[in-house]
């Protein structure tokens, strides 16, 4: 398979020529990390991918996940992609306390997850969700909880969720049934079901690590009344593990994305399901958005991804494929012209482009909002956090949304053979649609936007977006950094 799937140097570009993602450095956090250290990790990304995620992208979908007595088979390669991920440190990347107080910048890694996410999203998804999972328990959960799950799941054997919805709520969290009893001995009781969990149970892990939203006895009615808890398929208990009653029920069988699993899970069956409580009670939902607003800008990313696949696989056809000649030409025996020379075809290359580049844009910028946010003071910190707050359901959504029609419109440049399943842009078409799904709908974002987004910080949101709107461009930085 060829290895053009994402444009390096535009990257490239927005790193170091719009953003000057270098500067980062002045902070100690990120002080690893000139400009030289940003071209060798988007380098390592390239590399990384091509040697384990793109070899299996077309495999995964073809030899799809499956369920069967009670078990998860997904792509053998999965297993190896997932290792060679973690041994990289991509899981690990931005969190201090394992890096020795350093940290790689969420913009570096953004731009390295476009890569990933172009490669294969359907392999790579798998990885990042764990690393939300365990960032999410470094946070907020006890050292204890911290020292028995995160070395694992940054070491790739265990796999992170974020266990939300159930078949009664949906995207209405505030209407989950999922319980949790307190025991003596300080856990609790887990018992429910939930549903759509992406990465919720596969055979290249050893064991799965939920972080699951559920409803403590007596507690209150609503998002009020939610409580946060870990929630793994098999305990540690001396020395090994043992089964925490978490039993797969299925999966589904999803339009696209065949090797990425979404599973059916029931907790507690034999009331043996043990839940170890995250920070305080009833304020799990306010902990969980760390977790969801990363997956927004996430989602953002993988479409993002899966698009620019679409438009490479589209431009390289584009380029070999003859057919017709330009419409002042008439004369039948002069030879046909690549479909790139036709107007129609170049209008589609170059919307997806446009819609592609300008995704990559916003999602770095919401990514430098947040490194900013991280290594901020007062005025500076504040504002980078409202920027972001204000860019996230645009950052989820609009790379979605566009993102499907822009790998709509790679499969109409290739005409007949873009529908056909002997090339890659009918696959592209099947995965990047459950991006506007994802984390909320778009409507669902929507109301985010101008319900509660825009009237931040009494109005101060917007007006700080209009004034960077109104900024001059960034001159990079040409000398050391």
């Amino acid at each position: 398979m060829d290895n053009s799937y994402i444009n390096s140097r535009f990257l490239q570009f927005l790193m170091l020529e719009v953003l000057n993602g270098p500067e980062l450095r002045r902070h100690p956090l990120f002080s690893d990390f000139d400009a030289e250290a940003f071209l060798m990790t988007l380098d390592a990304a390239k590399q990384l991918s091509d040697n384990y995620l793109y070899p299996i992208f077309r495999e995964m979908d073809k030899e799809k996940a499956c369920y069967k007595d009670g078990v998860v088979e997904v792509h053998p390669g999965l297993k190896q992609a997932i290792k060679a991920l973690a041994e990289g440190g991509w899981i690990s990347a931005i969190d201090a306390p394992h890096n020795n107080g350093r940290l790689m910048p969420q913009t570096l890694l953004s731009a390295c997850q476009l890569v990933f996410y172009a490669a294969n999203a359907n392999a790579v998804s798998y990885v990042f969700l764990t690393q939300g999972a365990a960032r999410l328990i470094r946070n907020y959960g006890t050292d204890e909880l911290a020292q028995t799950y995160i070395p694992s799941m940054f070491a790739g054997h265990w796999q992170g969720t974020m266990a939300l919805t159930e078949p009664q709520a949906g995207s209405s969290l505030s209407d989950i049934t999922s319980s949790a009893t307190p025991m003596p001995e300080g856990h609790y009781l887990i018992k429910g079901q939930k549903i759509y969990i992406s990465g919720g149970d596969h055979t290249a892990v050893d064991n799965v690590v939920h972080l699951l939203l559920a409803r403590i006895k007596g507690a209150p009615a609503g998002t009020k009344g939610i409580s946060l808890f870990v929630v793994p398929k098999y305990r540690p208990e001396n020395g090994g593990l043992v089964f925490n009653d978490v039993t797969t029920a299925g999966i589904f069988g999803k339009m696209g994305q065949k090797g990425y699993v979404a599973a059916h899970l029931m907790m507690g069956e034999n009331d043996e399901c043990r839940g170890y409580l995250v920070g305080e009670p009833h304020k799990g939902l306010s902990y969980m958005f760390q977790l969801m607003n990363e997956a927004r800008i996430g989602t953002g990313l993988m479409a993002t991804g899966v698009a620019s696949g679409a438009y490479q696989s589209a431009l390289k056809y584009a380029n070999e494929r003859p057919q017709g000649r330009h419409p002042s030409n008439k004369d039948i025996n002069q030879p046909q012209v690549l479909i790139i020379e036709h107007a129609d075809v170049k209008r589609m290359l170059l919307f997806q482009k446009a819609v592609i580049e300008g995704s990559m844009a916003l999602l770095l910028q919401c990514s430098y909002y947040g490194d900013q946010y991280r290594t901020g003071q007062g005025e500076e910190k504040e504002n980078a956090h409202l920027l972001l707050e204000l860019l996230t359901p645009i950052a989820k959504s609009y790379p979605s949304e566009m993102g499907t029609l822009a790998v709509s419109a790679g499969m109409q440049c290739m005409g007949g053979a873009g529908y056909c399943a002997d090339f890659l842009l009918e696959q592209y078409y099947r995965d990047i649609r459950v991006n506007a799904i994802y984390e909320g709908t778009t409507a669902i974002h929507g109301m985010d936007l101008l319900g509660r987004k825009i009237f931040m910080a009494n109005g101060q949101t917007a007006q700080l977006y209009a004034a960077e709107l109104a900024k001059p461009s960034k001159k990079p930085n040409k000398g050391p950094v």
